[in-house]
């Protein structure tokens, strides 16, 4: 699984995002990882738009971890 680090604020996860959804395949997880906690929030409004569904998210001190699965080109949100 390919784990991407959010390191900093915008444009860092748009940046992060266009990557991932460019390197998965159809129903291929990531896992984001960032302290930075709008990631989350920011990642929930367009996650639909790119393709990705989040499957968990995990609170890990300072750390969130969101694991994401690019979904097939014929399902819809």
């Amino acid at each position: 699984m390919k784990v991407y680090e959010v390191k900093g604020p915008c444009p860092e996860l748009g940046m992060t995002l266009a990557r991932l959804v460019a390197e998965l395949g159809e129903g291929e997880e990531a896992k984001l990882v960032s302290r930075w906690r709008y990631v989350l929030s920011d990642l929930k409004s367009v996650a639909g738009d790119m393709g990705i569904e989040i499957v968990s998210v995990e609170e890990r001190g300072d750390l969130v971890e969101v694991l994401v699965r690019r979904r097939g080109q014929g399902r819809r949100p």
